[in-house]
């Protein structure tokens, strides 16, 4: 069997678990946006703002739930991942998925037993074969940086993009 992948920088898997080194961090990609404007799809977009960061939170919240208990199951089909989200839902949710990103930075940084494997013997995912539950964490982190791109697309394609709080826009 090849050796795990080992995450033994616990401060720089701190810092990409919050998903804002070298991209706009999730506060100011989302910052500003209203229940209307998140849902709101563009034409031609598969997703709304609000679908990707129900997403998002799902997926960091169960590598964040790995890393801490275990690994206890993924959705049998992707769109068990992709929890719907209203107008009216989306300050909760917005609030959700950030306190997700601050607790994947916590367990970063505490939890303890980063370097187990991620996955039972047996359990056949062969892209997380070499996992260990710390480079769950970095899946999360990565894997939201790159939805966290397709928002900042989604507000540019709306008008919305910089938001109010000013950010980089190249």
């Amino acid at each position: 069997m090849a050796d795990l992948h080992r995450i033994e920088d616990r401060g720089l898997l701190e810092l990409v678990a919050g998903v804002s080194v070298g991209f706009h961090s999730p506060e100011s990609a989302l910052y500003g946006l209203t229940g209307e404007e998140a849902t709101a799809k563009p034409a031609g977009a598969p997703h709304s703002i609000a679908e990707i960061v129900a997403h998002m939170c799902f997926w960091q919240d169960c590598f964040n739930q790995i890393a801490l208990h275990g690994f206890t199951g993924f959705p049998e089909h992707a769109e068990g991942g992709w929890p719907p989200c209203t107008s009216a839902e989306w300050p909760a949710l917005h609030h959700r998925y950030l306190a997700v990103v601050g607790e994947s930075q916590r367990i970063a940084r505490e939890a303890p037993d980063l370097e187990a494997k991620l996955l039972p013997e047996g359990v056949p995912i062969p892209f997380l074969d070499r996992d260990t539950r710390g480079s769950g964490v970095l899946h999360g982190a990565i894997h939201a940086a790159h939805h966290l791109g397709q928002v900042v697309l989604l507000r540019q394609m709306m008008g919305l993009w910089p938001p109010a709080a000013g950010s980089m826009t190249w």
